[in-house]
């Protein structure tokens, strides 16, 4: 028997469907064309923004309005001045966008996780959803789908990021379990919201 952390109420028995993330790498080449690659950043941004912001308006109907705030989180982190100076900055030294965006995510991943402080730490997993979101759009990476799950379905993850979790359907899940996480993630509080029974 295998125990975990009990991070939404019930009990859900289906079949299981492991979610695998597929690998995000890149070459750290160095570029050029400088502004080029800043094009490419603010088009891969203005891509997140969007496909979020519909997955924000989807969550208020499914889950509620202070549940679907964490999602609109994930656009103002993208959106943050400080955070995009950084990564043009980098672009701007020829790096490549994948790079840069890596390199400035990491810093502020590595303050994040070594905080003490829970919901500082809870900023380090959604940091990681943005910055993996953002990748996968400029390596051209597909998003995972749950579209074509059957009811009855239990998810088993590594972990489960906020957009996975805002894309799932409560009348097709019946069960999460993933081997990170804690009852105040981010994941945790939209499986509560979506009445999934969750173990992590």
């Amino acid at each position: 028997m295998y125990k975990g952390i009990g991070a939404s109420a019930g009990i859900g028995i289906g079949k299981i469907v492991k979610i695998k993330e597929e690998e995000l790498n890149y070459t750290k080449q160095s570029i050029e064309d400088t502004e080029a690659e800043k094009k490419r950043l603010s088009d891969a941004i203005e891509v997140f923004i969007e496909k979020t912001q519909k997955m924000v308006e989807s969550m208020k109907v499914t889950a509620g309005e202070q549940e679907a705030e964490i999602l609109e989180g994930h656009i103002m982190m993208i959106q943050d001045p400080y955070i995009h100076g950084q990564v043009e900055g980098r672009i701007s030294s020829n790096q490549c966008a994948e790079a840069a965006l890596d390199a400035v995510c990491s810093v502020f991943l590595s303050l994040f996780s070594n905080s003490g402080d829970e919901l500082v730490k809870q900023r380090a997993a959604d940091l990681r959803d943005v910055r993996d979101s953002m990748l996968r759009l400029l390596l051209d990476v597909s998003e995972t789908d749950l579209s074509g799950l059957e009811p009855g379905t239990v998810l088993a993850a590594e972990e489960l990021t906020p957009s996975v979790t805002a894309c799932i359907d409560p009348n097709l899940i019946v069960g999460i379990v993933t081997r990170k996480g804690g009852k105040t993630s981010h994941s945790a509080i939209l499986a509560r919201a979506l009445e999934i029974p969750a173990v992590l």
